[in-house]
């Protein structure tokens, strides 16, 4: 069972990679600032946990590890309420999105 532990590691990282991969390309497809807002926290979450989980099984049951772990939980605590408090803030300052298209008569 150790000899999988390497493989099972990098997998997760590879996949935390792939993830946060897809979220570049979002944010860059996106014209919307509060869909991108939606998008980097949900992605940077996802990615984050996946690479940070596989940190933690190729460290193996180490002080790293329990590290890692006080790391991920405060990220996850924060992250939503940083995105929100962006978000926030820009609609108080008047960045309101444009209306939708009106619809085509044809």
């Amino acid at each position: 069972m150790a000899e999988w532990l390497p493989i099972v590691g990098q997998g997760m990282i590879l996949l935390g990679l792939v993830f946060i991969s897809f979220g570049v390309y979002a944010v860059l497809r996106l014209n919307n600032f509060y869909a991108r807002m939606v998008v980097t926290s949900k992605v940077e979450a996802m990615g984050f946990t996946t690479v940070t989980i596989g940190a933690m099984i190729l460290v193996g049951l180490d002080i790293i590890a329990v590290k890692l772990l006080v790391i991920l939980l405060f990220e996850l605590l924060t992250v939503s309420v940083s995105a929100h408090a962006i978000a926030r803030s820009a609609w108080n300052s008047g960045y309101h999105l444009p209306p939708p298209p009106e619809p085509s008569g044809d």
